[in-house]
């Protein structure tokens, strides 16, 4: 495409970082999946049977573009109640699965989530080489 004013420029830029952010949002939620598959590979529960639920968390909304903003929200869904045990809502389960920090008295004296710890962290700090590395695929 010729581009002959900052109109067109704008149109171009806008395409091609759109593209940028589809491959960026597949490549998140990939992420977030892999992450979480780290957590249960971290040990097998004694105390209870896993359901496999927190699985099912990894979100991603479709792309957005508002005038010059173009964006998506990748997300943990903490809509779910689990039916077993102290039955936990999704927040207090993504709290214990996450950090081995959290004060368990916090959060009803639930177990604490056998697995390994951090995955949501470290999910954050590949949202940001992903989202650096294929900017600069796009861009440089």
């Amino acid at each position: 495409m010729f581009v002959k004013n900052m109109n067109d420029l704008n149109l171009v830029l806008q395409k091609e970082l759109t593209k940028a952010m589809n491959i960026i949002a597949g490549q998140i939620l990939e992420e977030m999946h892999n992450s979480i598959d780290d957590f249960y590979s971290g040990g097998y529960p004694k105390m209870y049977e896993r359901t496999n639920k927190l699985r099912e968390t990894p979100k991603i909304t479709d792309i957005r573009t508002q005038g010059n903003n173009i964006s998506f929200e990748a997300y943990l869904n903490t809509n779910y109640q689990y039916t077993s045990g102290k039955k936990p809502n999704m927040l207090q389960v993504l709290l214990l699965t996450n950090d081995e920090k959290t004060n368990q008295s916090d959060i009803g004296r639930l177990r604490k989530a056998v697995g390994s710890p951090h995955y949501w962290d470290r999910v954050l700090e590949r949202m940001k080489q992903i989202c650096n590395n294929v900017l600069s695929d796009f861009f440089t």
